[in-house]
């Protein structure tokens, strides 16, 4: 694993407030680097820069900004401005389960917004400051879902796909300039997300277990699914089987997770 202040002395990790983006922010703050913090909810934000500087001795800014909205990822960057932003963590993302004609229409506009406007918005503000001085990080959070078309969750799996597909090209393009692009991809993971999405919650892996193989991977690969080997097993997999086969399957598992309503 790369010591992190080598990229830089910043971090922005959007979608600190929860889960996975709270913990890639605690893993950045006790590997020395100041944090900003970027999320809805300013109070969560200002709770979390209080515990990381008292426990760190790290600088922090919050930074509260509803990625859902258009030009808020612009808004973010401007907000960073002058600070050497060594890792961007683009952790923010949105999901809304149900048969794609009954997710109301504003839902599915935000998914896309946070999940791939926003994502491709602050990596390409952040990237070129990187290659000018050939260090830094961009860690893009994709997900299993991304793997296989997701009925019931069709436009989360369509923007999980192009996040690994975007992740993955930009690690081969950088890859000889000093910048280290990783996609992240996990299964279920133990946060407040599958609830918010409409979801009836399923057992998953801790958010630290992510971060811990998401920084492990980095620098060494363009992607990593996280979750263990039945879960590597399962989702390449799908790769195998004919495409129609894999779309109901797909379609038959989400089923079980969304109330009978939604299907």
């Amino acid at each position: 694993m790369k010591v992190l202040t080598a990229y830089g002395s910043w971090g922005v990790v959007t979608g600190a407030s929860a889960g996975i983006g709270m913990a890639f922010a605690r893993r950045l703050a006790a590997a020395g680097l100041n944090v900003a913090l970027v999320a809805r909810r300013a109070d969560r934000l200002s709770a979390l820069a209080d515990e990381l500087g008292r426990k760190h001795g790290i600088e922090t800014r919050v930074v509260p900004a509803d990625l859902s909205q258009a030009g808020a990822a612009e808004r973010v960057a401007e907000r960073t401005v002058g600070l050497d932003v060594g890792v961007l963590v683009n952790n923010a993302g949105l999901s809304a389960v149900g048969r794609f004609d009954l997710v109301p229409r504003p839902k599915i506009v935000e998914m896309i917004q946070v999940n791939c406007v926003a994502v491709a918005t602050l990596t390409h503000a952040y990237l070129p400051a990187m290659r000018q001085r050939a260090r830094g990080a961009v860690i893009i959070l994709a997900s299993v879902a991304g793997y296989q078309p997701l009925g019931c969750a069709a436009t989360y799996g369509a923007t999980k796909a192009f996040d690994l597909m975007l992740a993955e090209a930009l690690w081969a393009e950088n890859r000889d300039a000093g910048v280290d692009v990783l996609g992240v991809s996990p299964g279920p993971v133990e946060t407040e997300f599958q609830a918010v999405a409409g979801e009836t919650p399923h057992p998953g892996v801790t958010p630290e277990s992510v971060v811990d193989e998401a920084l492990a991977a980095l620098g060494r690969k363009p992607s990593v699914i996280t979750g263990g080997t039945l879960n590597k097993v399962r989702t390449w997999s799908v790769r195998l089987a004919p495409r129609r086969q894999v779309a109901r399957l797909a379609l038959a598992v989400m089923r079980g997770f969304i109330p009978e309503a939604l299907r």
